[in-house]
């Protein structure tokens, strides 16, 4: 098996708060290895019910968490959004904005997929307004009106459930998580955040 033919998979999700604090790491893995193996990047699906409600318990939860998160990682983090309360978290259509681009322009899907993690925990974007993910897909060259009708097309739609159906068809339930494809089979890097530090070496020998 050539390099070329593993595969390293990074499994995320744009409102996932762990996702947002390991981007440094998964940035860094991508420039080390992208020509040793390839990477891939599948839309885990943290919350796609579109049910769940943030009330004053769970907002107060999550300013603890991503504080949390926020002193581990490194990463900044605005909680402005989290003064509010009654608004939806459903990650399904952030996740879909992130296929949206995907499927318009591939080569800007990573980039993307950080920009949007930053409109919703540094600039406090609305997660459920499909304008807000098409300001951003602006910023990439991406018309507003073309990609508002790729957000909202039905087979963009069933691609975005597909990477969820994926994620949980290989046991993957929890996000961020690395898996490492080759001619074995499907091996874990990590299950949730780690410092790049930790990765390194089983990456290395991995790529040998």
């Amino acid at each position: 098996m050539t390099m070329m033919q593993k595969e390293i998979i990074y499994f995320g999700d744009p409102m996932c708060s762990w996702c947002y604090g390991f981007t440094g790491v998964i940035q860094e893995i991508r420039a080390r290895y992208c020509d040793r193996a390839g990477v891939r990047l599948v839309m885990g699906g943290l919350r796609p019910d579109g049910t769940h409600v943030v009330d004053v318990r769970y907002r107060d939860f999550l300013r603890g968490h991503w504080q949390e998160i926020g002193h581990r990682t490194g990463q900044p983090f605005d909680l402005s959004i989290l003064d509010k309360t009654g608004w939806i978290y459903d990650t399904e259509k952030a996740c879909r904005a992130v296929v949206a681009v995907r499927k318009l322009r591939p080569e800007a899907e990573w980039a993307y997929f950080a920009a949007a993690q930053r409109g919703f925990y540094l600039a406090n974007h609305d997660p459920n307004d499909p304008r807000s993910f098409a300001r951003i897909a602006e910023t990439f060259g991406i018309d507003q009106a073309l990609f508002l009708a790729t957000y909202a097309d039905a087979e963009t739609i069933g691609t975005t459930r597909a990477d969820f159906d994926f994620a949980r068809s290989v046991g993957v339930n929890s996000f961020p998580t690395v898996l490492l494809r080759d001619g074995e089979g499907l091996a874990v890097l990590t299950i949730g955040y780690r410092p790049l530090q930790a990765l390194l070496a089983p990456l290395d020998a991995w790529c040998s």
